[in-house]
């Protein structure tokens, strides 16, 4: 957590994120900071093309959230990947849920390619989100 780019998606977060998985500098790396979290607690997700974050909500049996609902009851856990569509029109981030309260209408998320919550910068940083900002939540079953 904490760690910030230099640049475009380059410096620490190229040499963590994005070399050692065969992609280039300037890669959108926050489907990328999710593959590192698996691969490093030695988890298969499954998952191809995992720096495109629309990738992490397939198949569609994985979705545990969707439109601010649950799906057949489940409810999202810490582990969970939280995707977003922000100005656009498809996923286009994603985000480990690190809590979820029950009772409220937040969830605390880690992600890579994000911005600091103090402002300054972009990199992995711990963050409060809305529930409701989230299209779908899915869950890497192994």
């Amino acid at each position: 957590m904490g760690v910030k780019e230099e640049g475009q998606n380059r410096g620490p977060v190229y040499t963590l994120f994005m070399k050692p998985y065969g992609y280039g500098p300037g890669t959108m790396y926050c489907g990328l900071f999710c593959h590192h979290v698996f691969v490093t607690a030695s988890v298969k997700h499954g998952v191809k093309g995992p720096a495109i974050a629309a990738n992490w909500s397939l198949p569609a049996s994985v979705i545990v959230w969707r439109n601010n609902r649950p799906i057949n009851g489940r409810v999202p856990l810490a582990g969970d990947l939280a995707l977003f569509r922000f100005k656009s029109k498809r996923i286009n981030h994603v985000e480990v849920i690190v809590n979820w309260p029950s009772n409220e209408n937040y969830c605390w998320v880690i992600g890579g390619n994000t911005s600091n919550p103090n402002g300054s910068g972009e990199g992995v940083f711990l963050k409060q989100r809305l529930k409701s900002e989230m299209i779908v939540v899915s869950r890497i079953t192994f």
